[in-house]
């Protein structure tokens, strides 16, 4: 009975050590854990006297370096067709250099949300609007601090909540905020491009 290797790719994986084995590129399963360790052990790139600290890996050259070191096994690879094997050269930084830039970052977006929804009123004159139809229901003039102001700040509240799914460090539900997705995406479409491009220099690693 032929054993089955079954390799499930990542679209990224970073890396600590120069040596790069299957285990860093990809999840390995088989029935015999002798042949897991095996496979889990195979070498597949060395960034050791390179200059590059990044290089691209397709399925089909996992499968051949496996073939070649064990025999009579079938391999099914699953997942991504290429993985992006990244060396992790960047010490991390201090955890205050990361609050600091968490508080920028934090400030930033604050200030800037909150111009947004300020140049949006004014454009369309929301003042305007809750004064006249102040006016209309309660008859006297309305001084620009009344329900409507107050109703309509927090509920604008409560929808910046809502629609961002968390309020520091608690989530509303368990689906991802609006901002995962979209990093999600970005890194996605970063990570295709980037195969891409090496693929049309031939310069990935892949089957003879």
């Amino acid at each position: 009975m032929t054993d089955e290797v079954y390799i499930n790719l990542s679209q990224c994986s970073k890396v600590e050590n120069n040596a790069v084995t299957i285990k860093d590129a990809a999840t390995v399963w088989c029935r015999d854990d002798k042949i897991k360790n095996r496979v889990n052990a195979i070498k597949l790139y060395d960034f050791k006297g390179k200059k590059e600290t990044r290089v691209i890996i397709s399925a089909l050259k996992i499968v051949e370096e496996i073939q070649k070191e064990i025999q009579g096994v079938q391999v099914v690879p699953t997942g991504e067709t290429d993985v992006i094997i990244e060396l992790n050269t960047k010490k991390n930084p201090p955890a205050w250099l990361d609050y600091i830039k968490a508080a920028i970052i934090c400030a930033i977006v604050f200030f800037g949300a909150g111009f947004t929804i300020m140049a949006f009123n004014n454009d369309v004159a929301v003042h305007n609007i809750f004064e006249q139809y102040y006016e209309f229901v309660t008859g006297k003039e309305s001084d620009g601090f009344t329900i409507l102001e107050v109703t309509y700040s927090i509920g604008m509240a409560i929808g910046i909540l809502v629609f961002y799914n968390h309020f520091g460090k608690k989530r509303l539900s368990k689906d991802p905020t609006p901002i995962e997705v979209e990093m999600r995406q970005y890194e996605t479409q970063i990570n295709t491009t980037m195969i891409d491009g090496v693929k049309r220099k031939e310069a990935h690693m892949d089957v003879d």
